[in-house]
């Protein structure tokens, strides 16, 4: 995997070699420092007046210095990087969430300004909280650590709740980034208690109620267990003798409107049900068939939308139990082609998250892309290809996804590279 990190595309970065390599040449003795003197900068243009986030701008103008520490940039007031100057050139990009208004270009204290930029809103990848190293440190943003963050859920407040595998913890994401631990030892065991006297192990998946209860499909443990918000967990399923009940593998945990708890058994190509009262039944069994289940979804109507990765598509299990392929095609192996229902192909997804109004996101991760399906079964991309993880979400790298969920707003959220990012329109 990619580290994490604000590397644009390889047209930018040839962008960058190519003005700075011209910056260099035009310096004296090895030396970048041309004194602006007592030269005011003045902006003659710029060469695009229209962008999103991290477009590549060049400034043209008089007064500025060589010597990217002495030229300040703002677009309506929020400061952009400086990554190339000479005396009549800047070379910079357009800073995340600028909105429209006058570029300034400061140089040792004297300010010029140019025309005004329209800022273009588009849909970013931002980092919510995490960063590329293990570890399960609480803190805001950078400051926490996740250890194979996996199943993502959100509840109706915006927080953000994380299986960490790794750590046997169950963590939570405020929307401003605070990470604390909901609940869990961070050593592995099955105990129920409260907080951190309570232990998983191999947490895999997560979903929420209406009344912000927390589902876990604890999976080494073959149990699903609930924690109250309050942070009290509990094993849901126990026999007459009060003995927890165990499934072979439990993942992908999800609830529909009535309070049934849905989960997929990976001992097989299984989804069982536990109603409000405890009773469990299985409403779908394909163990006899090559159908792996990698995550799945339940719309407001009871349907369930279907991960396969090993038939590269998404299938549809309707509330009276007729099932049928929704998109993609298993006969085109590796795929990336848009497209309603068959005629559209995926390649190695993994993991689904749907939105309010029903459209369904895909992490598939075989062509490093976010896929969006309406409820019409129309396949776009949404995201990706990229060679990052953050920024505009047509240059980020959906390789490697491991959980993903859409907040009541829309925003959709992605763990990988045991980080959490966030996708919002900015």
């Amino acid at each position: 995997m990619k580290p994490i990190s604000l590397i644009r595309s390889i047209c930018h970065v040839s962008a960058f070699l190519l003005l700075l390599s011209f910056f260099q040449s035009c310096s004296k003795g090895g030396s970048n420092h041309t004194p602006p003197g007592n030269t005011s900068p003045v902006i003659t243009s710029l060469n695009v007046t229209s962008g999103d986030y991290t477009t590549p701008i060049l400034i043209k103008g008089t007064g500025f210095s060589a010597t990217i520490a002495d030229d300040k940039v703002f677009f309506n007031g929020v400061q952009a990087t400086v990554t190339g100057a000479s005396s009549t050139l800047i070379y910079t990009s357009v800073p995340l969430a600028a909105g429209t208004g006058n570029v300034t270009v400061t140089v040792n204290g004297s300010t010029a300004t140019g025309p005004t930029f329209t800022y273009l809103i588009t849909e970013v990848a931002s980092l919510l909280a995490g960063n590329n190293g293990y570890g399960s440190a609480n803190g805001a943003g950078t400051a926490a650590s996740f250890s194979q963050g996996l199943g993502l859920a959100t509840d109706a407040a915006g927080n953000i709740y994380v299986a960490d595998q790794l750590n046997d913890l169950i963590r939570k994401i405020t929307p401003a980034g605070l990470v604390t631990t909901l609940a869990g030892s961070g050593a592995p065991g099955s105990a129920d208690g409260a907080g951190t006297a309570a232990s998983f192990n191999k947490p895999a998946d997560v979903a929420t109620d209406a009344a912000g209860n927390v589902y876990v499909a604890d999976s080494n443990n073959g149990l699903i267990r609930k924690i109250t918000p309050a942070g009290q967990v509990s094993t849901v399923t126990v026999n007459a003798s009060g003995n927890p009940v165990k499934y072979g593998n439990p993942a992908f945990v999800e609830l529909d409107g009535s309070g049934n708890i849905f989960f997929a058994d990976l001992a097989g190509s299984i989804i069982r049900e536990i109603s409000p009262a405890g009773v469990v039944t299985t409403p779908y069994n394909e163990t006899a068939t090559n159908v792996n289940i990698y995550g799945f979804v339940i719309d407001k109507m009871g349907n369930f939308f279907i991960v396969d990765d090993y038939n590269n598509q998404v299938d549809k299990l309707t509330a009276a139990g007729s099932f049928s392929v929704f998109a993609g095609n298993y006969n085109i192996i590796g795929g990336d082609l848009n497209g309603t229902g068959t005629a559209a192909s995926f390649y190695k997804p993994f993991v689904i998250a749907m939105d309010k109004n029903g459209n369904l996101y895909v992490a598939d991760t075989g062509n490093a892309e976010l896929r969006e399906i309406t409820p019409a079964a129309v396949v776009t991309t949404f995201g990706g290809p990229g060679g990052d993880y953050i920024g505009p979400i047509t240059q980020v790298d959906f390789f490697g996804v491991e959980g993903m969920t859409v907040d009541a707003s829309g925003n959709v959220y992605f763990s990988v590279q045991n980080s959490i990012l966030k996708i919002s329109m900015q």
